[in-house]
């Protein structure tokens, strides 16, 4: 049964598309192996950590404004 809610919560998550050029790619997928973690894991943090970094900055920027 575990494993069914693991692939709900999964399921439940947006997906998005991008498109890369063959040198990012590559990067990318140098950075993913040597942290031995898959590419869209990593990806995934790069855009997460960006994301609440730039929500950060918005937030300061009003506050301060």
């Amino acid at each position: 049964m575990l494993e069914a809610n693991v692939l709900d919560e999964l399921m439940a998550k947006p997906r998005i598309t991008i498109t890369v050029s063959e040198e990012v790619y590559q990067i990318l997928v140098d950075w993913a192996d040597k942290e031995e973690r898959p590419l869209a894991n990593l990806v995934t943090y790069i855009v997460s950590k960006t994301a609440r970094e730039y929500q950060q900055e918005t937030k300061e920027q009003g506050q301060g404004g």
